[in-house]
C-alpha cells in the first residue's frame, strides 16, 4: 500500500539562528528556555501567541520564573509584550518568509531597540537598575504611614 505525502511548505523559511549570541551577561537561567520556546512557536515576523501559564506548563517552569525571564528578555529588547498572551521577537532573531523581509524589519527598528549595539550590555544593566529603582519606590510608597481618615463628625461639631 502506498501513501501519498503532500508536500507542505513551512510557515517561514528564513531565520537568524544567532539569538543566544546576543544574550547579555546576567540573564536569569529561565530566560534561555523561554527564548528558545518562543523561537520555536513564532509566526512569521516573530509574533508569538502564548500565555505565561502556557509557557510555564510547556517548559516546566513556575509562572514567577517565566515572568522574570520574560522581563529580562524585554530588558534586553529581545522580546516585546504586545498584549495579553501576545509577544513579539526582535527582528534581529525572528523568523521571516524571506531574508528581504527580515532586512526591511531590521532597517525599521529604532536604535534603542537594537541589541547588536556596542553598548547593549550597559543598556541591559540600566534597564534592570531602573526596574529595581521603580520597585523600591513602590515599596517605599506602600510603607508610608497611612493618615487616619478625616473625622467628619468632629468637623461638624466645631
Amino acid at each position: 500500500m502506498t501513501t501519498a505525502v503532500e508536500h507542505m511548505a513551512p510557515e517561514y523559511v528564513w531565520t537568524a539562528n544567532n539569538a543566544l549570541v546576543f544574550t547579555p551577561r546576567g540573564m536569569p537561567p529561565a530566560a534561555y528556555p523561554i527564548l528558545l520556546h518562543l523561537l520555536g512557536r513564532q509566526e512569521p515576523s516573530g509574533r508569538c501567541l502564548v500565555t505565561q501559564g502556557t509557557i510555564a506548563a510547556e517548559i516546566g517552569l513556575t509562572r514567577p520564573k517565566v515572568t522574570r525571564g520574560l522581563q529580562h528578555l524585554a530588558f534586553a529588547r529581545m522580546v516585546w509584550k504586545e498584549g495579553n498572551g501576545a509577544y513579539r521577537l526582535s527582528p534581529l532573531i525572528a523568523g521571516f518568509r524571506t531574508p528581504a523581509e527580515q532586512l526591511q524589519a531590521i532597517e525599521a527598528m529604532h536604535d534603542e531597540d537594537r541589541f547588536d549595539h556596542p553598548d547593549f550590555q550597559e543598556r541591559y544593566e540600566q534597564q534592570i537598575e531602573q526596574h529595581e529603582q521603580e520597585k523600591r519606590a513602590k515599596a517605599a510608597h506602600r510603607q508610608k504611614a497611612v493618615e487616619p481618615p478625616i473625622d467628619l463628625a468632629a468637623r461638624r461639631r466645631r
